[in-house]
């Protein structure tokens, strides 16, 4: 069972338009609204990928009651903390002319320490009954950047495996309390370590530097060029490259990748599966035009066509 953690939620708008252009005005072609964030992205593969998952985290608002509605259609667990706020909206602008895609990202709703001292009482509770913990995103307003390295440090301390998916602050404090895996992307990455990655020996050594700061792997998500995956525990790095795919919909493809790492660790897979399986869901998750939404049929085309390299010991 697997625990999703969604504490910034939203409505993820997808606008298609065509030569898209700031400042003038543009008639949208199609909107796909659906209940987001990064953490319900991730409960809504692995949904897909027939794993049992709940999602948790704050809601408020007509947006929030929007997400509600949609889960419970969905058959989709949850138990959301409510709070006095509106939930965000967040907006992907598709422009089919470029194939450019331009995001519009609200912060969220401000969290009382009421709130908070309510959600952190739940999640402690409730870690229990899960194998698998995954922490996405940003927070609210009022809630401070060692959120996740505290609700790691809950996980951890109930024995659980723990994914952590976030980026700024929030990465550099939480990946101290020692996730089991970690998974920001090259530009994280970069400013985290404050140097650019240029090569594969750069992202291979980036990936052992991390480890070295806390968690037991950490996985750098490079778009198309796949993931550079470091482990602390077989010493070894690697990378796992997807074949060229035309993507219909890149938001949320690191949110999928999150969910096949979870869906690996959560069936106790060797770590090498774990690396195969993320990228192909990852790739598969870009073939669908819903934000979190998946191409199920295409993720053993992709692992079968997959590039993996076991670079050198560390």
């Amino acid at each position: 069972m697997i625990l999703a953690v969604n504490l910034n939620a939203s409505i993820d708008k997808a606008y298609t338009v065509e030569n898209f252009k700031p400042g003038t005005v543009t008639r949208v072609k199609e909107v796909i609204p659906t209940a987001g964030g990064k953490g319900l992205n991730v409960a809504r593969v692995l949904n897909s990928l027939n794993q049992t998952v709940s999602v948790t985290g704050f809601i408020g608002g007509f947006s929030g009651a929007f997400i509600e509605q949609q889960l419970k259609e969905q058959k989709m667990p949850f138990e959301f903390i409510h709070v006095n706020g509106e939930t965000r909206s967040c907006i992907n602008i598709i422009d089919l002319s470029s194939n450019i895609h331009t995001e519009l990202l609200e912060p969220g709703p401000y969290i009382s320490e009421e709130e908070l001292d309510e959600f952190l009482e739940f999640y402690t509770s409730s870690v229990k009954q899960y194998d698998v913990i995954t922490l996405s995103g940003s927070a609210p307003r009022g809630i401070d950047t060692d959120i996740y390295a505290k609700l790691v440090s809950i996980a951890k301390d109930a024995n659980k495996k723990v994914i952590l998916d976030t980026s700024g602050e929030y990465l550099a404090k939480g990946i101290q309390s020692s996730p089991t895996l970690a998974k920001p992307n090259k530009s994280e990455a970069e400013l985290l370590l404050g140097r650019k990655l240029k090569d594969t020996g750069d992202l291979a050594s980036a990936a052992k530097e991390l480890v070295g700061m806390g968690p037991e792997i950490v996985a750098i998500s490079l778009g198309a060029e796949g993931v550079m995956v470091a482990s602390g525990l077989t010493k070894e790095a690697y990378l796992a490259v997807p074949p060229k795919i035309r993507p219909v919909n890149t938001v949320g493809c690191g949110d999928a990748m999150v969910a096949g790492f979870a869906t690996g660790l959560s069936n106790n897979w060797p770590l090498t599966e774990c690396i195969k399986y993320a990228v192909a869901v990852s790739a598969a998750a870009a073939l669908s035009p819903v934000t979190g939404g998946i191409v199920l049929k295409e993720v053993d085309n992709i692992i079968g066509s997959m590039d993996f390299h076991n670079l050198y010991l560390l």
